[in-house]
């Protein structure tokens, strides 16, 4: 076997030889001083070559991964970063106030701690367990963040809500009834 692939490697040999005999011949008759010239053009051609061919599609690969690899870690950052904000939103995360707290100190609780920015303009107790709360003037989106929390957290139901749109972009005046359960 070893003497068939030599004789089929002879072949190739004598084939590319009979190919590339009028360059060779060519080559030869050049003087010393273009022969070196002509070797060092065809290195240069064969490095550049392999460069283009070879070196720079690596090299673009490799910058196209690290910049998905980049995009990436951003996006698990930002999943991560909403992972946080829905646990630290969701009711099991934050107690619900006991039944003990009335509903007017729990309206009072939620508004104090941070959420609005604003305390009511008008709180009106309407019994025990039912209260009405007027807003001015307060950003549309924080009103019902607010208002999510009132009801995940107190464990105060929004019964009635009027919102009328304020001509400041995002500003509400709203009119909410809330109810307690007993």
């Amino acid at each position: 076997m070893n003497a068939v692939l030599r004789q089929k490697l002879a072949g190739f040999r004598a084939q590319i030889a009979g190919q590339t005999a009028p360059y060779r011949a060519r080559y030869e008759a050049l003087q010393p001083r273009e022969q070196t010239l002509v070797s060092i053009a065809a290195v240069m051609v064969i490095v550049a070559l392999l460069y283009s061919a070879i070196w720079q599609p690596i090299v673009h690969h490799r910058q196209q991964l690290a910049s998905e690899l980049q995009s990436a870690r951003a996006v698990a950052g930002s999943l991560a970063q909403a992972e946080f904000d829905v646990r630290s939103a969701s009711p099991l995360s934050a107690p619900l106030v006991g039944s003990d707290v009335s509903l007017l100190t729990a309206v009072d609780q939620a508004a104090k701690n941070g959420t609005l920015k604003k305390p009511p303009a008008r709180l009106q107790p309407d019994g025990d367990n039912q209260a009405r709360i007027w807003f001015e003037d307060v950003e549309f989106d924080v009103l019902l963040r607010w208002m999510n929390e009132l009801q995940t957290r107190y464990g105060v139901r929004i019964e009635v809500a009027d919102i009328e749109r304020q001509p400041t972009p995002g500003l509400v005046n709203a009119r909410l009834a809330v109810v307690r359960a007993p």
